[in-house]
Parts: C-alpha cells; structure tokens; sequence
C-alpha cells in the first residue's frame, strides 16, 4: 500500500500514566511458538509450536496445553499439523491459520476435525473470530484477508489491501489489523515499520489508526479492556492504544509474536527464545 498520508505518531512515555508491565512466569520448551490463546471454555492457554519452519519441516507443527499459571500439561495436545500461527475459537471449535489452509480442532477432545482449503493464499497468519462465527485470516505476504463462514472459505480483501497484515481482532463491526510494515526485504526486514489499521466489515473500508503508526512492525494484538496492546516483533517492545494515544510499556526481547490474554495477563510468546512469557498489566 503506497502514498498514503499517515498520523505522525506519538509515543507517550509510559511513567507518564503510571502502567506496570511485570513478568509473573515463564515456560520454555516449545519449538518456535507463534500463538498463545486463552480458551475459556478448558481454563487452558493453547500454544501452537510452528516446528522447523517451511515444508522441510513437515507435518512437525503441534499445540500444547498450558494451565493459567504456567505448567505445561500437554506438549502434543494436538500434532500433525505444518506451521501453525494464530489461533481464535467458536462454539466448541478451534481455529488454526497453517501454511496449508484453516485448520479446525475439537476443543473437547483436541481432534483435527478438518483443514479448509484457502484456496490463492501465500501465508495464512493470524485468525479472529466475529459475533456471528465468521473466522476472519490475514494473508501475511499478499496483503489480504480470507473469511471463513457457513461451509465457505473466500477472499475478503484483496491482495493488496493492507500493507503486510499480520496479527488481527474484531469487535463491534470492525477489524484491527497489526501491519509488519510495508517494503519487505530478504531478511524480514522492512522498509517503513507497520501500525495499527481497521476495516470496516460491512464497508470494506480501510483507515489508519491515528497515532499508531510508524512504530515498529506488528505481530500480536490483544484488547485489554478498551485498549488494545501490540508488540514489535522485531525489537520486543510493547506498546498500548487508547483514547489516550499510543505509548510503549515495556520491551520484552525480540521474536515476540502474538499475543494471549487472560484479564490483565498478557501471554507473549517468543520465537527465537521457546518460551511463553505472562506479564501483569496494571493501569496504575
């Protein structure tokens, strides 16, 4: 996405409204872990393991069970499975974005109950989930975004739509979407850093979020309360948006990825690290 006037943005120091953002546990051991979801419905955080990264690696991507104050409880819940990244859920079912389409699993029993193809897809990336069940999947490289709904996977958006979509939510009528930023070079760098964009799913239209630009380039994103707190996977810095603005709270080590969220407890995993890391936030 090219000559776009975007908001300048202004980052607030933190000590400036007085936020905490302090570790309470960490769990090593995974294998590149992309995601960690909170499921309500099993008290459980679902992690996905990517594996070896890319079709040399196989059928080696896995999700494990971790209990809500950090013990893992089972490394291959769920195996099989190639590069599994973001994960959101629905009405007894778990939504995977893979390298190889969406794949559904039975939170009851942690089955594969089916892959759905996407079909044009180049890197399936993030999933979040609407009030009417829609399943909404970023298309990282293309810039585009899939919809899956009532039997039907298709093409939402575009490719081309949205500089380098990564991590994604929905609520009241709107997507957020986290942008890697814009330029991608060979080493996964990026010419301009990302921010925080939304479409409208009724219109399609798309808009900058003002202030969150041009911060870093974004792979998690969790609400928290009316604030939604992403990272900059390349750097570990976190950052909040509010009605306030866009500030950092904390810097947690590069290869941060996306997000899990429990209340105030955010869920980072690390790519580089194998490890899941919980920290508090506090508003004061």
């Amino acid at each position: 996405m090219k000559n776009v006037l975007l908001a300048v943005s202004v980052i607030l120091p933190t000590s400036v409204l007085g936020e905490g953002f302090e570790e309470a546990w960490r769990l090593g051991g995974f294998s590149m872990p992309e995601s960690a979801w909170y499921e309500a419905s099993i008290d459980k955080i679902i992690v996905s393991n990517i594996g070896v990264f890319g079709p040399d690696g196989g059928m080696d991507g896995r999700l494990s069970l971790v209990s809500r104050d950090g013990v893992l409880e089972d490394a291959d819940w769920v195996t099989g499975l190639m590069d599994p990244k973001g994960i959101s859920s629905h009405d007894g079912m778990l939504y995977v974005a893979d390298a190889i389409g969406l794949q559904v699993v039975s939170i009851a029993d942690g089955t594969l109950v089916s892959t759905i193809a996407l079909d044009g897809a180049t890197f399936p990336n993030d999933v979040a989930v609407g009030a009417d069940g829609s399943v909404y999947m970023t298309d990282f490289l293309a810039g585009g975004l899939y919809r899956y709904h009532d039997g039907l996977a298709e093409v939402f958006m575009p490719a081309g739509s949205l500089p380098l979509p990564n991590g994604i939510l929905v609520r009241d009528g709107t997507l957020w979407i986290g942008s890697f930023g814009d330029e991608m070079q060979a080493d996964f760098s990026v010419a301009q850093p990302g921010g925080l964009w939304q479409v409208d799913i009724a219109t399609k239209a798309v808009s900058p979020v003002e202030t969150a630009h041009g911060v870093g380039s974004v792979d998690g994103m969790i609400f928290v309360g009316e604030a939604v707190i992403f990272d900059d996977n390349p750097t570990g810095k976190m950052f909040i948006h509010d009605a306030a603005g866009t500030r950092e709270l904390a810097s947690v080590g590069p290869g941060s990825a996306d997000l899990g969220v429990i209340g105030d407890l955010v869920i980072v995993p690390n790519l580089g690290a194998g490890e899941i890391v919980a920290y508090q936030y506090s508003a004061d």
